[in-house]
């Protein structure tokens, strides 16, 4: 229901960050974003680097949508204007969802490979295979924990606030590891 009031509406605006935890145990720098859908579909968001963000919260909550989950309520998050949800995907279902995200990103990082041949391109080329042999075993022995805080305004329908909490288990080079990835984003300025 929420998701389709965001499809109703004109146009709305987002913020939010991205924090990643490493293997090792020490957090990246959050990553910031912010974009806007305007005429219900058009995309227009940047990360705090100026670049162009192919990445939407709203392609996220349709694939969130689409997955096997468990959906309660947290009810001490939950007000007179406000529901709060809680979502839990089936770790099938969170594999698959990130195995495709991270495959789907190689891909785009593949399309930037330098145009001109010479010694740039041969460098390039060389750690882009071996990231990408790097990622495939890791993928092999993936499993992913997703679960998603949802906050939706009750006269509207439409999400306040989403946060997700993921975790990643795997082995790389005979060894185990663990990584962390917490994003919050808050909508407003409907229309």
């Amino acid at each position: 229901m929420s998701i389709a009031g965001l499809a109703g509406t004109d146009q709305y605006a987002f913020s939010g960050q991205t924090t990643i935890y490493s293997a090792e145990g020490w957090a990246y720098a959050p990553r910031t974003f912010q974009g806007r859908i305007e005429e219900h579909t058009n995309l227009h968001a940047k990360g705090d680097d100026g670049k162009d963000l192919a990445w939407s919260p709203i392609e996220l909550l349709n694939k969130v949508k689409s997955a096997d989950k468990k959906v309660s309520f947290n009810k001490a998050a939950t007000t007179a204007d406000t529901v709060a949800l809680l979502v839990q995907l089936n770790e099938e279902d969170a594999n698959k969802l990130w195995k495709e995200q991270l495959q789907q990103e190689m891909n785009v990082l593949a399309a930037k490979a330098p145009l001109e041949d010479g010694a740039y391109k041969k460098a390039w080329t060389k750690e882009y295979n071996q990231s990408r042999e790097q990622m495939e075993q890791m993928l092999k022995s993936l499993q992913v924990q997703s679960q998603y805080e949802v906050l939706i305004d009750r006269s509207s329908l439409v999400p306040l606030k989403l946060a997700e909490h993921t975790s990643f288990k795997y082995s790389l080079s005979g060894q185990k590891k663990q990584e962390k990835r917490d994003t919050s984003v808050t909508f407003g300025s409907f229309q």
